[in-house]
């Protein structure tokens, strides 16, 4: 009897283990209530999940814990470094090729794969013949930026240029295609960002140049500037240690003479700007150092320009910046983003030229595979 009450007793090593394993849980619970909840998830620019509203209806439809459980996973004070473990677990340890549809590769960096959808590339093409409206007996122009992920060393089932391409020569009849897929390459790319690098991007500049024929009247005498350095978009969904990328940004006299103006929708006006917001680099969209970044409007003049010809570019963030290579080729460039101006209200903000002008549409696979996004009515 005695001795089964020997075995069933704590021993000091059992009781030091139970401890420790207390204070431990105690521990982070009682740190994640004090600690601060960070407005903002920095390393996957975005927002916290906000605490669930407490209700008997919430708690009974289970809305309350799904909610609880997102809220508590995005401020858990140890968020990213659990993050990190995981990735590294199932990269190197598991040698899985992506991790929820996120991969890396040593050319074109961390990436996220996704496929063709065929009726959004339809939808999108649709808005890009409306759009063409605008400009009858112009030359009119379309290209792609392929996804970075067709450059990867292994094949995974991601971007195919090929289809993407077949469904918009189908339903962008008379409007010449500019293939860029050949002239880019995988370390073209930021490796941590969707975007490509500005300074790596002269093959784009020789094919436009070449197929819209303004070769002759376009400088790539540039200096290279370094701005900083930063981590992109795909650093904090993938959450590896990852090397920052440098950005860098071109100039030359032609781009320092140049003026730029934006259009204020608070204001209703144009007001002056810089072609490069340099201190940008540090803030929460590093990529805002091209043309300040997100801007329903630009008018970039010339005045050392050799010609009076124009150019109209209907572009998303990838336009930011190329629109500042080709300054030397134009007396003006207006750049314009379907995402944040309605088609409608356009002629009221900008005159269009009837002669003289190219018209360029240059869009992300992204951007064509989420078409809803662009504003054509």
């Amino acid at each position: 009897m005695n001795t089964d009450n020997k075995n069933i007793r704590p021993t000091l090593r059992s009781i030091l283990t139970m401890s420790v394993f207390i204070l431990l849980i105690g521990g982070v619970f009682l740190l994640n209530i004090i600690m601060q909840k960070p407005d903002v998830l920095q390393s996957e620019r975005r927002a916290p999940a906000a605490f669930p509203k407490l209700s008997v209806k919430t708690i009974l439809s289970s809305e309350f814990m799904n909610g609880f459980g997102k809220y508590a996973t995005d401020n858990f004070i140890l968020r990213d470094g659990f993050r990190t473990i995981r990735a590294v677990c199932v990269f190197d340890v598991f040698m899985q090729t992506d991790k929820s549809g996120l991969y890396y590769d040593s050319t074109a960096g961390a990436g996220k794969f996704e496929k063709v959808n065929e009726k959004s590339f339809e939808k999108a093409a649709e808005k890009i013949k409306k759009l063409c409206g605008f400009f009858p007996g112009l030359d009119i122009y379309y290209s792609v930026v392929p996804d970075k992920s067709i450059y990867v060393k292994r094949y995974m089932p991601g971007f195919e240029p090929e289809k993407a391409y077949k469904i918009l020569s189908e339903n962008l009849t008379g409007i010449k295609f500019i293939d860029l897929t050949d002239v880019l390459k995988g370390d073209d790319f930021y490796k941590t960002d969707i975007h490509w690098n500005q300074s790596k991007i002269y093959g784009v500049l020789d094919k436009l140049s070449e197929d819209m024929g303004f070769a002759e009247r376009l400088d790539k005498n540039f200096n290279e500037n370094t701005a900083g350095t930063f981590h992109g978009v795909y650093a904090g969904q993938i959450a590896l240690p990852l090397k920052q990328d440098t950005m860098t940004y071109l100039t030359n006299d032609i781009t320092n003479n140049a003026t730029v103006s934006y259009f204020n929708p608070k204001t209703d006006n144009w007001e002056p700007g810089p072609m490069y917001e340099v201190n940008a680099v540090n803030g929460r969209d590093p990529y805002d150092l091209f043309l300040k970044g997100v801007q329903p409007l630009i008018i970039i003049e010339n005045p050392d320009a050799e010609t009076e010809r124009q150019l109209y570019l209907f572009r998303d963030s990838f336009g930011s910046s190329l629109a500042p290579l080709l300054t030397s080729a134009y007396a003006k460039i207006t750049i314009i983003d379907m995402r944040y101006i309605d088609s409608r209200i356009l002629e009221y903000y900008i005159t269009f030229a009837q002669e003289n002008a190219d018209i360029l549409f240059l869009y992300s696979s992204q951007i064509l595979n989420n078409p809803d996004i662009l504003l054509v009515k």
